[in-house]
Parts: structure tokens; sequence; C-alpha cells
């Protein structure tokens, strides 16, 4: 197999902390790689210094032909629409300036750049991205054709399924190396969880017959010391010398004590094994304060809008039930993202509950350089307890040594799922999310759904996660023809 990129001693550090120390990279002719990590893991460096927008001191990175990334987001110095091709038809970009796009329609842009470079290998980061369901199997199709080699990161659990066949997981700093797509990979996972679980349980077995076994042979050899206590020495001399008084070990005594020892230095020597890691559970509660009793809280009917030349809504309508999560679907542009605007902004087409406390998360790059910790950042406005909220930040994703990190030392990605805590954990009854799953690594986009099943209040989201919507949505919009149809629940 012909090598694209060969890389050698990667190491990164950011603010202090190892991201990166990986030794040997080696990606080959039409290879399909899935990259997996913790949001903050180092996926975006990573796919940076393989395709060389960034260099790494004492890395050495070697391409065979041109490697092409699509980043999450465009430099803005960038941009230049001016010029139609091929790809930009086929990825249906019409002309507008960058950012008069939709998130999706920036996604779409992107693509037909990198396709058009004739690349041997498409590094990609997050290139699902507010892409609608026919833009993702656009994005298939497309990538199916693709001679090259691939590497891509993604929170699409659909989309790795469809396009990869190796995952490389970043794991310790290093690359863990799995054969399959995204689902083999969390069928590896779970099987290497039960088989630590067994092997720890059967080191826990082992180190506690060890321990009994010792203070057993100690008992013994102390109760056999008890014993010979005051009884004369059946060897003593006639003659009283310097050490006539010394009560003499038996051989059964002595062979208990080196028992002992030889159980002591086996236990010290009991190679240790760790105890796999335990899902977290998180209880949400809901104050009595702002308890909504209102059985539809939010009622749109003749909704209407208009930007620009674009009709969006014409006498549309939909009802949101109380504590329901309500998914809305749809195209690219079709209005997804004005819906929950107008909802928030109470618009005169709505009916939404007196005590109604609404709660927005849209979709952003998520930026800080707030010194602020995380817990000190959620402890504001919620009246949730610092180990409520520690619980919540190690579901989500974060680990114990993190929770004192500043905000302005996270990443995007880091910094977006403290952004979504931060609303599950305040003081709303209703929520408003706009791709809450974009940018978040697979882990997280597990918890988040876990944690969108459990919230007590009513959760109104948009997304083209179709794994997302499965596994959460109690009803389904999809904003379609200017109007808002109820197609589940």
């Amino acid at each position: 197999m012909t090598e694209i990129i060969r890389a050698k001693n990667i190491y990164l550090e950011y603010n202090g902390k190892e991201l990166l120390d990986i030794s040997e990279l080696t990606i080959y002719e039409g290879e399909r790689i899935g990259l997996i990590g913790n949001n903050g893991s180092g996926k975006t460096s990573l796919l940076n210094i393989l395709s060389g927008n960034l260099k790494s001191d004492g890395c050495q990175v070697s391409h065979n032909g041109k490697v092409v990334l699509i980043p999450q987001i465009l430099p803005k110095q960038s941009v230049d629409i001016s010029t139609f091709n091929y790809w930009t038809s086929i990825w249906q970009i019409n002309y507008k300036s960058y950012e008069h796009m939709s998130g999706g329609e920036k996604t779409r842009y992107r693509i037909s750049q990198a396709f058009a470079e004739q690349a041997v290998c498409i590094v990609a980061d997050e290139p699902t991205s507010y892409l609608d369901r026919n833009g993702v199997e656009l994005l298939i199709q497309q990538l199916e054709y693709f001679p090259g080699a691939l590497i891509i990161v993604s929170h699409e659990r659909y989309f790795l399924d469809s396009m990869v066949h190796k995952i490389w997981e970043i794991n310790n700093h290093d690359i863990k190396e799995y054969y399959g797509n995204y689902s083999d990979y969390i069928e590896q996972k779970r099987s290497e969880r039960e088989q630590q679980g067994k092997m720890y349980q059967m080191y826990i077995n082992e180190k506690q017959r060890l321990k009994q076994a010792f203070e057993s042979k100690k008992e013994k050899a102390s109760s056999l010391d008890s014993k010979k206590i005051g009884k004369p020495s059946k060897n003593k001399t006639k003659q009283d010398g310097r050490l006539s008084g010394q009560r003499p070990v038996s051989s059964k005594e002595k062979s208990m004590n080196k028992s002992a020892k030889n159980i002591e230095q086996r236990l010290e020597t009991l190679e240790e094994v760790t105890s796999p890691e335990m899902e977290t559970k998180v209880i949400f509660r809901q104050s009595k304060a702002i308890k909504l009793y209102n059985d539809y809280p939010i009622i749109g009917d003749n909704i209407n809008k208009r930007l620009g030349e674009h009709h969006l809504f014409e006498d549309a309508s939909i009802i949101i039930p109380l504590a329901k999560k309500v998914a809305i679907t749809g195209g690219n542009g079709v209005g997804k993202t004005t819906l929950l605007r107008m909802i928030l902004l109470g618009d005169e087409a709505f009916t939404i509950a007196k005590k109604a406390r609404i709660g927005y998360f849209e979709q952003q790059n998520y930026m800080s350089s707030s010194k602020e910790t995380l817990l000190e950042f959620l402890l504001e406005d919620s009246d949730y307890k610092a180990n409520e909220l520690i619980a919540m930040l190690i579901q989500i994703g974060f680990e114990k040594d993190d929770i004192k990190k500043s905000l302005y030392q996270l990443s995007g990605g880091e910094l977006t799922k403290l952004m979504l805590l931060k609303m599950l954990s305040g003081e709303y009854n209703i929520l408003l999310m706009d791709e809450p799953s974009t940018f978040l690594d697979t882990y997280t986009v597990s918890a988040l759904e876990s944690m969108m099943k459990v919230y007590e209040g009513t959760i109104l989201f948009v997304t083209h996660d179709n794994t997302l919507i499965d596994n959460v949505a109690d009803i389904i919009y999809e904003v379609k023809d200017r109007k808002i149809n109820r197609i589940k629940g």
C-alpha cells in the first residue's frame, strides 16, 4: 500500500498540559480513519499537524501528494466565494457573503473548497456540522467515490458508521487503534470494560485471599509462641550460659513466620489492576418556584416570517407540550434557528406561559478569556450544590483535575459542553437548544442524551443528528414548505 502521510515524534502541549505524545503515525492510500477522543484531547491539533497547518517542535511530517484540511471554521482571510466551479455547483453554493450563510451553507462551502483541491488525502474536522440529512447523504456519496485517504473527526455517529473502517482513539496522549466502524469500536470498548471488570475482580479477590492467608499464618505463629511462654527448654544445658534464659524457636513456628513473610512479599509484588470507570448518575431537580402547570407552555399560531426576500413561514403553527423533548428538523436555511429566536424574543405569533423561564443555547464556536474556574462559573445563578455540579461535570466528560481550570484554558468543545451544562443546571423550566451536539465528542453526545432524557423541564431542540433525535425526542416537527409539520408523537 502507498504511504500518503508519515508523521514522527508528535508532541504538543497547551497551557502547560500535555496533549499529544505519539511516536509515529502512517496513513495509507484509500484508508478511512475516524479520530475519536474527549473534547480537549487534541483531535483538532492532530489534524492540523497531519495536514501541515500546525508545526510542532521536533515533529516530522511527510506527504506523498496534496493533503487538504476541512476545518471547523474558515479563517476570515481565506473566505472568497467569488469563484464558482463544479464543486460549488454540486454543493449548491449560492452567491452571498460568507457571513450571511447559515451554518449548513458554510459547511457546504468548506467541503466544496476541499474537493476542488484534487487532494490525495482529506483531513476533515466535523464535516457534518449543521448539515441537514440531504447534506450528510451527499457528503457520504461524494466521499465514497473519493479515491484518496480520509481522516475524520465527527460527532455524527451515523456518518462515522457509514464512512470509516478504522478508529484512532486518543488515549493517554497516544493513539490506540481499533478496526471497524464506530459501532464496532463501541462494542470493542464494551468488551474491554467487561474484561477490565473481570480482571479487577480477580485482583481484588486475590488480594483479599493473600491478606487473609497472611493474617492466618501470623496468628498461628503467634499462637505457637504464646504456648511456649513459661515452659522450660528441653535442650537447656546443665551449665547456665549467657543465652540459657532464651527460648529456642521451634521449627514449626519458623515455618509459619517464613510462610507469612512469603505471602507478604507476594502481596507487595501483586500487580495492581485499576477498576473500570463507573457511570456517574445525575438527578435533575426543578425548583417548585419555577414549576410550570400549563399543559402547553408554548403555542404558536399564524406564524409568518420573512428574512429579506426569503419567506420562511406562512400561517404555520406549533404546539409544545409540558415536559416533552421536542426535536425540530428540516433542511438548511428553512428557518429552524429563526423559529427558536422568535420564541425566545416573545414574537406575537406565540403564546408563552407567564411563568416560563427560558434558557437558550445557540450554535456558535464558544471562546472565553475568563479566569473564573468551571465550578465558580456553574455556581452562579444555580441552586445546585458544588458536589452536584461536580458530578454533572464528570458525567459530561470532564476529569476531576479539570474542575479547578479557568475558562480561558478550555478548548472550544470543552466550552461548548460547559455552556450546555450551565443551561441544564440553571433556573429554567424551558430550554431552547440549537444544534447542541455540534463540536462535541461522541462520548459527550452520549452523556448529553442521558442528561436531556432525565431533565424535568421542557426541551425544544434543533438538530440534524439522527441518533440524538432517535434517542431523545418524544415529538418531532419538520420545517418544510413554510410549514411546521408534526411527523412523530
